[in-house]
């Protein structure tokens, strides 16, 4: 119950300061980032109508299913943030010289701090120091510094509230946040305290039968620019090269059951990069790979796009497990009809694959406080109902909270600290926590060795 309440705690929070922000009406040139204001209204109507709870608030009696595979063995990208007493890579972004930062955790020793490409190595004491637990860069620093004059020099496109007053704030995509992140590995003593997606393991057992027969099998993401790929380094084409929480999840199933990842590429209009070549982890078996998400999509395009960007692929490769992640777009119509728009693709799925298994993200959050925030903050617990009348249907299906992860983690650090554009995008690091929480709720590390 003390979980329970803490979960609505932090909902009640987003709901008082994020439920009355208003979307941008900007338009933005960059197609990666929708900056246009969507005409579905609050009037629709909608079936999801209650308050339900959110996705930590869900049983643990769904998450029990033994995996024969040490945790250890993951990839460091895979490995969990959210436990442990080590952190690889946690990025950060210094406004000015001197300035003080919060980690996720107060540092008990920094291991190495490095520039975003992890070409530049900085000295502890004459570039940056440990304080009461926390990251100090030093007056005469060699680390980057964007500056107050310039980060609070913005174009208008993204304004955020700062001490009362409205300000446009730096943005951008592709290097433009990075170049002012730095990467630091660190270990700690504290632990995690904050939000801890619960595991629906066990109700996937039709895809782990097959996975653990050796059988193959096809995974499709479905989603917005998050799912496309924005913005890892590796979907904008520079150092470190990291892949996106979608590819970096699939590989972890892959190394799991010693298959190999097959990355079906289409040539539709806005769809993502592809790995060129297929990802081997093993020949027991293929997982094909199907990821024909774009960039600026709202529920309602994912409805309209259905037949042409899933459909298809699904008709042919098959579906085992279906990924939706929309709704970051859909800030300015109400939560029950994103959670109706998902309803309707799911519906869609089923129709052609009865016995997929389904995982609803729910949406990070537009950067709050700023022109951007709207009710993409209050989706989850209406996303959280649809899978429970789901699950009473029959049908595998669970909530991926990310929502919740996002302003848990917004408890500890800054937006800009792993943010790739400062507004709805994921930077590296981010895109770490959001594979930790999407592989929590698929396979769970405690059902690891």
């Amino acid at each position: 119950m003390k979980k329970t309440a803490k979960a609505i705690l932090i909902l009640l929070i987003l709901v008082t300061v994020l439920g009355t922000a208003s979307c941008d009406t900007t338009t933005n040139t960059n197609s990666e980032t929708n900056t246009e204001t969507n005409t579905e209204t609050n009037t629709d109507s909608t079936t999801y109508t209650k308050e339900p709870e959110p996705a930590e608030a869900t049983q643990d009696m769904f998450g029990y299913r033994p995996l024969n595979y040490k945790a250890e063995d993951l990839t460091w990208e895979m490995q969990n943030v959210f436990s442990g007493n080590y952190v690889k890579n946690e990025t950060v972004m210094f406004i000015d010289k001197g300035d003080t930062k919060d980690l996720l955790y107060r540092i008990d020793n920094v291991i190495s701090v490095k520039s975003y490409n992890g070409k530049k190595t900085y000295v502890e004491g004459r570039d940056y120091e440990v304080v009461d637990g926390k990251l100090r860069i030093t007056e005469n620093s060699k680390i980057p510094c964007i500056t107050s004059e310039k980060y609070y020099a913005g174009d208008g496109t993204l304004v955020v509230e700062v001490d009362g007053e409205k300000k446009p704030v730096y943005w951008g995509e592709g290097t433009v946040m990075t170049n002012y992140q730095v990467n630091v590995e660190y270990t700690h003593s504290d632990t995690w305290n904050g939000y801890k997606q619960k595991c629906f393991a066990g109700i996937y057992d039709k895809l782990y039968r097959k996975l653990e027969a050796g059988e193959d099998v096809t995974v499709v993401f479905y989603g917005d620019s998050c799912t496309y790929g924005a913005a890892s380094s590796y979907t904008y084409g520079y150092q470190p090269n990291q892949y996106s929480y979608a590819l970096l999840v699939t590989n972890a199933l892959a190394d799991i059951f010693g298959y190999t990842v097959h990355y079906e590429k289409s040539k539709l209009s806005g769809t993502g990069p592809m790995p060129r070549k297929d990802y081997v982890a093993g020949n027991r078996g293929t997982i094909t790979y199907i990821n024909n998400s774009v960039g600026g999509w709202t529920t309602r395009d994912g409805v309209n796009n259905f037949d042409e960007h899933a459909k298809t692929f699904i008709e042919k490769f098959g579906c085992d497990l279906f990924i939706v992640d929309l709704g970051g777009n859909d800030g300015d119509i109400s939560p029950g009809k994103t959670a109706d728009n998902d309803a309707t693709i799911i519906g869609k799925v089923r129709e052609i694959a009865p016995d997929s298994g389904i995982i609803i993200m729910s949406t990070l959050l537009n950067r709050p406080g700023s022109n951007w925030a709207g009710n993409d903050a209050l989706q989850e617990p209406f996303l959280v109902e649809l899978s429970e009348k789901l699950r009473d249907e029959g049908v595998a299906c669970a909530v991926c909270g990310i929502t919740s992860m996002t302003a848990s983690v917004l408890e500890h650090i800054k937006f800009e600290d792993f943010s790739g554009n400062n507004i709805n995008h994921p930077n590296d690091f981010w895109a770490r926590l959001y594979a930790n929480t999407l592989f929590e709720t698929l396979a769970g590390y405690e059902n690891l060795n």
